[in-house]
């Protein structure tokens, strides 16, 4: 039997692209647009589906070479360097295929990474500098992804370095960090930045 990937193939195989947007300005195109069909991203050997109804992202598939996932897991693992083509399709067709892969928690979803920030010219107050050091089994882990999200919403996001370190200029407050490591495991974990851990290392080990 075909693989959810495969089928959106052959769905859109004759059909003329709308355009190519990156990641970043995506979501805004396709809410102008009340798009209905397939936004398609292939990059290093794996290939993003995103399916959207009348300007919404509704389902998601991730494919490559060990499978496929859906739904919230494909997003987590969209970079925002990621571009993507636009494929008009039917909505019915869509809602058909967006039954196996919905997407259920859409906070994630934004169309920039500097949300709670204050805006150029008023007071930074309150904003210092968080650094995220990830770690397993006692060693570094560089070239993971991390997101920060508060209120539903991402507000910051970068990959970790060849020591395993990624910072983020943030509000004080409390945020949820989300991890996605290449063995396509998602971990979520809560703290509250403070002003004592401005600039200061704050270390997660992961199972």
């Amino acid at each position: 039997m075909a693989g959810t990937a495969e089928n959106i193939d052959i769905l859109i195989r004759e059909i003329p692209p709308e355009g190519v947007y990156p990641y970043s300005g995506l979501l805004n195109a396709a809410r102008d647009k009340k798009f209905h069909g397939v936004a398609v991203s292939g990059v290093q050997h794996k290939k993003i589906y995103l399916l959207f109804i009348n300007g919404e992202p509704e389902g998601a598939v991730l494919a490559d070479s060990k499978g496929e996932l859906y739904g919230n897991k494909a997003v987590y693992l969209t970079r925002g360097d990621d571009r993507f083509t636009l494929y008009p399709v039917n909505p019915e067709v869509i809602e058909r295929i967006v039954f196996s892969c919905r997407i259920y928690d859409k906070s994630h979803f934004t169309t920039h990474y500097t949300l709670g920030i204050p805006e150029l010219g008023k007071k930074a107050e309150g904003v210092g500098r968080a650094v995220i050091a990830l770690k397993k089994d006692g060693f570094t882990l560089p070239g993971v992804p991390i997101r920060i999200r508060k209120d539903g919403q991402i507000v910051a996001n970068d990959i970790t370095d060849n020591k395993g370190l990624a910072s983020f200029r943030l509000l004080y407050g409390t945020y949820e960090v989300i991890i996605v490591r290449q063995e396509n495991n998602i971990d979520v974990f809560e703290f509250s930045f403070v002003p004592e851990l401005q600039g200061q290392q704050l270390d997660l080990e992961l199972s």
